[in-house]
């Protein structure tokens, strides 16, 4: 039975961080240039782990400038290792040695067969057979120039191995014809098994957090929360819908956004002083006061008010209060004649500049 399944090879992060760059940056799995004149990357080998393997084609995205080129030059062999100067040497430590000439490497890619195409994105790999693979990416002329999610497909399509043999010419008309569509087909293939990565909160876009928000039925506001705060909130999402109205719900909302000490206090009735009892705990049963450990931060107070509104009972009402350090004295202190109560606190003017310990102003 024939094997019609297609293998590709993602050339990420850990690929491009062992090639050798020429004018290149590497931006995690983006090559980036800017400038005029050539810019190159040699990839490290491509172990298909099949001899005599017949790859089929590469494909990237890449974003020139008008007068930029692309050119790409690839080579299979078998063996991994030549002989340079009486010594065997990898052909990895021949090609990714900065020190080999340039003129040198390009004898290789003609001796050992290999193929060149300038000006597309998408490059049969045709006649190109053996274990191992070896890229030569180069981009010529200004601008600013990227190359990124670059991938190698072994074969290069499905549709041209179905016809009989007859009629599979490497590199004739009928191969070059069909792997438009393949192309397509693939790329239709990889966005359906991508699917799954738009349902997971921790790789869906920034745009589909509202939704799954809506979805949960919990109201966000973007002005409020980074897209990191955001996928956390939903994480956590189901639980708190599901214990909505409870101490335990306001509790953990705060959590999210507080790592300093929270407490939750409620109404308390036995107060002496009903005034300050009411400025602090709230007028009725019902209310309570979310205290929190820190200096007062606006922006923090309107994201848990914003929370906090959703999951707390229907009918009480949440004062939030900061806990900042501050000096104390009981009903019975008194202070002799000039008298001074010292806090040995941090002081602050513009620019960033301090005050410390026993510094004054006059």
């Amino acid at each position: 039975m024939t094997d019609y399944g297609i293998r590709k090879y993602r050339l990420g992060g850990g690929v491009l961080s062992r090639a050798l760059l020429d004018g290149f940056s590497r931006r995690d799995d983006t090559l980036c240039a800017d400038g005029g004149g050539t810019h190159s990357v040699i990839v490290p080998a491509l172990d298909s782990a099949q001899e005599d393997c017949a790859w089929g084609r590469l494909s990237l995205h890449c974003t020139l400038d008008s007068e930029a080129v692309l050119t790409v030059r690839a080579f299979a062999a078998d063996r991994e290792y030549i002989t340079v100067g009486g010594e065997m040497v990898t052909i990895d430590d021949f090609l990714l040695d900065p020190t080999t000439p340039r003129e040198e490497k390009e004898r290789l890619f003609t001796l050992a067969g290999g193929m060149e195409h300038s000006g597309a994105q998408d490059v049969l790999l045709t006649g190109q057979r053996g274990r191992w693979l070896w890229l030569w990416l180069e981009v010529t002329g200004g601008g600013e120039n990227m190359l990124s999610d670059l991938r190698v497909y072994v074969p290069a399509d499905n549709f041209f191995r179905t016809f009989p043999q007859v009629y599979q010419e490497n590199g004739g008309f009928l191969q070059r014809y069909l792997s438009i569509f393949s192309t397509m087909f693939q790329q239709m293939q990889e966005k359906i098994d991508a699917l799954e990565e738009l349902l997971d909160v921790d790789t869906a876009p920034e745009e589909m957090l509202a939704h799954f928000a809506a979805w949960l039925g919990l109201e966000i506001d973007e002005t409020l929360f980074t897209p990191d705060e955001l996928r956390r909130l939903l994480k956590a999402a189901p639980k708190l819908m599901e214990n909505k109205g409870t101490k335990w719900a306001v509790e953990t909302a705060v959590r999210l956004f507080v790592p300093e000490e929270v407490y939750i206090v409620e109404r308390n009735l036995l107060v002496s002083d009903q005034r300050h009892s009411e400025e602090l705990y709230g007028k009725t049963p019902y209310d309570f006061a979310v205290m929190i450990g820190r200096r007062m931060d606006e922006k923090l107070r309107l994201r848990l008010q914003f929370l906090i509104d959703q999951f707390k009972p229907v009918r009480s009402r949440c004062r939030i209060v900061f806990l900042e350090e501050c000096s104390g004295l009981d009903a019975f202190t008194y202070l002799d004649v000039n008298g001074a109560v010292l806090q040995n606190s941090t002081g602050h003017l513009d620019d960033g500049k301090a005050l410390t310990g026993m510094t004054y102003l006059k």
